[in-house]
């Protein structure tokens, strides 16, 4: 007690201070005291480098393939085509490989020829490749983007011309018609029958290559990518399906891994179930946007959209209307059907862009004419990407319902959502003759570098409910909500671009919750 007073009262110890015996104010120092130094980024700094890899001029045959020079947007776009050997060729040092994938250079303006900072840019398989999302991304984000970086589209297997091509056009359409409202084995039997047929001439025609088209040989086949650009760390911006590829491989390669912007990141674990059911909501979500922008711009729905579509849909059900027998392209005998219009809407809402040429699609077959539905369909169907998203989704979900099990979902889900509940739920038996994969997805677990995730509230293919769910378990991940529609977030509004081009330009993390309007 003694030794603790002596500590806490008492006579000071301190040192004797030198003081100075003047009235003159003391002479300034000559050495200003040194500025703080800033905190340490936690982000890979951008480097510029050199692509391993020789590029041919290809803007002309490139934009003529994406729908003509309205997808530049006016802006002097320049393209350069290449193909990276993969499975065995840059990650084992050879210039052959199993297979090829097809990058895209986008720079503004012809290419320069200096080291520049390479950004890759993975699109939606089967639905976007990445050489059509690069260019989206190039036409329409600020041009600050492509200040001393270059975009590189990254194609996946399966995703150039002559790529996937395992299902007849009469089981692509006996998939997309089949009726949205069956809830019973019978009734679902054409569907069931239909996903037989694909499984089968899949794995007669694709072989041993069957299961090497998904998120992990994505992954693998993405790393041989990054040797062939040169880069030691990996910067890269991803939509969707290819936004997964990125999470797979920063989890395989987080010594490799830049900045990453993960758009519309699709949940690889979540049971069958759970995803239909966020997924019909998100499409519920997508259709009210679409009937405001309806409204809004006088549309060919006329005053009431909504109604319009579901009178659609319910009349159809029960008189299909017949393909005129010289329609191009169109499957001989083939009907629009409620499943017809389901299908489409499902992917179409999902692209604000279409909406215009959707509603006047939909407002001439409520007039007895289907040829504008086929058409869009048609574009759907054969354009090379129905096959490959099949095959893709089915190689990564581990999940067989049964027709019976598939059939309960779809008459509760249908209780619910009558448009698009029974849609959804009926997308699991889809797979059900499909191999099971003999290594089940795993959860994203996220690595040490912040990577930066968008959703979006109204988007019918990820719904931002899905990209929640993984974000909560992925360390250093920031989510950034946008409250509007379509698949995909970036570039749509100023709020996301700015974001995004903080986080890859400036090293400026946002703050967790952010919410961008619509």
């Amino acid at each position: 007690m003694l030794l603790l007073a002596g500590c806490a009262v008492g006579p000071s110890r301190r040192p004797p201070v030198a003081t100075i015996n003047s009235d003159e104010p003391p002479a300034p120092s000559s050495t200003p005291p040194a500025a703080p130094a800033p905190p340490p980024s936690l982000l890979p700094p951008l480097l510029p480098t050199t692509p391993q890899v020789d590029f041919t001029e290809c803007t002309a045959g490139q934009v003529a393939r994406l729908g003509g020079g309205g997808v530049l947007n006016g802006r002097d776009l320049r393209l350069g085509c290449t193909s990276v050997p993969v499975g065995g060729g840059y990650g084992s040092g050879s210039t052959t490989g199993a297979a090829e994938v097809d990058v895209t250079r986008v720079t503004l303006g012809p290419p320069t020829g200096l080291p520049t900072v390479p950004i890759a840019v993975l699109g939606d398989p089967g639905r976007r490749s990445g050489t059509e999302q690069a260019v989206r991304l190039a036409a329409r984000a600020p041009a600050d983007l492509l200040a001393g970086r270059t975009l590189y589209g990254v194609d996946v297997r399966g995703a150039a011309s002559g790529g996937v091509d395992c299902i007849t056009p009469g089981t692509r359409a006996a998939i997309d018609d089949a009726d949205p409202a069956a809830a019973d084995a019978p009734a679902l039997a054409p569907l069931a029958t239909a996903a037989a047929t694909a499984a089968r001439t899949c794995s007669q025609l694709l072989e041993d290559s069957l299961t090497e088209y998904g998120t992990a040989t994505d992954a693998t086949d993405l790393d041989e990518v990054r040797r062939a650009l040169g880069a030691v760390r990996l910067h890269a911006i991803g939509l969707g399906g290819g936004a997964g590829t990125l999470a797979r491989w920063a989890q395989d390669h987080p010594d490799q891994q830049g900045r990453l912007v993960l758009d519309a990141l699709p949940d690889p674990t979540a049971p069958v179930g759970v995803t239909a059911d966020q997924r019909a909501a998100g499409a519920r979500a997508a259709l009210d946007a679409f009937v405001t922008n309806c409204v809004a711009t006088a549309c060919a729905l006329g005053a009431d959209p909504r109604g319009a579509v579901t009178d659609l849909i319910s009349r159809l059900r029960s008189a299909p209307l017949p393909a005129a027998a010289s329609a191009t392209g169109t499957v001989p005998g083939r009907r629009v059907t409620a499943g017809t219009v389901v299908s489409l809407l499902a992917t179409r809402l999902g692209e604000p862009d279409t909406w215009p040429a959707l509603a006047t699609a939909l407002s001439r077959a409520r007039a007895g004419d289907p040829a504008g539905v086929l058409a869009l369909v048609d574009e759907a169907e054969n354009d090379g990407g129905f096959d490959l998203a099949l095959v893709s989704t089915c190689n990564d979900q581990a999940e067989r319902p049964t027709v019976d099990q598939v059939a309960q979902a779809s008459a509760r889900a249908r209780g619910v959502d009558p448009v698009f509940g029974g849609w959804f739920a009926q997308r699991a038996l889809v797979c059900s003759s499909w191999p099971v994969p003999t290594t089940p997805a795993a959860p994203f677990g996220g690595t040490a570098v912040p990577t930066l995730l968008l959703g979006t509230s109204a988007d019918p293919l990820v719904p931002l409910a899905e990209t929640e769910r993984v974000a909560a378990g992925m360390q250093s991940s920031v989510l950034v909500s946008w409250l509007g529609a379509g698949h995909g977030a970036y570039p749509a509004t100023p709020c996301i671009s700015g974001v995004v081009e903080d986080y890859l330009l400036r090293e400026d993390i946002p703050r967790e919750g952010l919410v961008c309007p619509p």
